[in-house]
């Protein structure tokens, strides 16, 4: 190969690899794994829900909500969103500690970050509900190549806007797609399965604006 064309490709790899790193430069929280599952647990007997009660509203088996809630097992995005939909909250609200609940001034570095240890997406809790606000801002990065699916719809369905910052992403919800680009944004009713895909040349960055509807 030339080794004209071969600098060229090389710079190619390098350009992708950083666009990457860049997209995805969160810092995950330390013990946000943990303030997860403490949040998950309190919320499941705060509903007066047994292990297998849960485990049939969501679909998540019996022994890995133990583990999850055991900090046992780390649970990725699709996991924790058929917890959420079975306890009827969002996971940004799992996300957010018990100081910050009633907030109304969330300064950047004290935004919890968390990332999916399957799919790598990482997902900044930017603005939690109030008792002043229903409306979560949460910020979520998607390395090149990966595709998220919520299959189980949310027992309260939530109304939302994805705001693209960066890269593409095709949302999908209830058989619909949509290809979204920086500056473009969706308004979806969350009432259907819905899937994220990212094409495999370059990572996406975006914003979910949430609110129940």
């Amino acid at each position: 190969m030339p080794c004209t064309e071969r600098r060229r490709r090389l710079c190619c790899q390098t350009s992708v690899s950083y666009s990457v790193r860049v997209t995805t430069s969160s810092a995950v929280t330390p013990g946000i794994e943990s303030r997860i599952a403490a949040n998950l647990k309190a919320r499941r007997e705060a509903l007066g829900l047994s292990l297998g009660q849960l485990a049939e509203r969501s679909g998540v088996s019996k022994a890995m909500i133990a583990k999850v809630e055991a900090e046992i097992s780390s649970p990725t995005a699709g996991l924790l969103g058929r917890l959420c939909a079975g306890l009827g909250v969002t996971l940004s609200s799992l996300m957010n500690s018990v100081e910050a609940a009633g907030s109304t001034y969330f300064p950047a570095h004290g935004q919890p970050s968390w990332r999916d240890p399957e799919t790598g997406l990482e997902r900044t809790l930017v603005a939690a509900v109030s008792e002043r606000s229903n409306v979560e801002i949460a910020r979520l990065t998607l390395p090149a190549g990966t595709m998220v699916e919520y299959a189980l719809v949310p027992e309260r369905p939530m109304r939302q806007h994805i705001y693209m910052l960066a890269g593409s992403v095709t949302f999908t919800i209830g058989g619909e797609s949509t290809v979204l680009s920086p500056g473009d944004c969706l308004f979806a009713v969350i009432d259907r399965p819905t899937r994220f895909e990212v094409p495999a040349t370059t990572a996406a960055e975006y914003l979910v604006i949430q609110e129940p509807a």
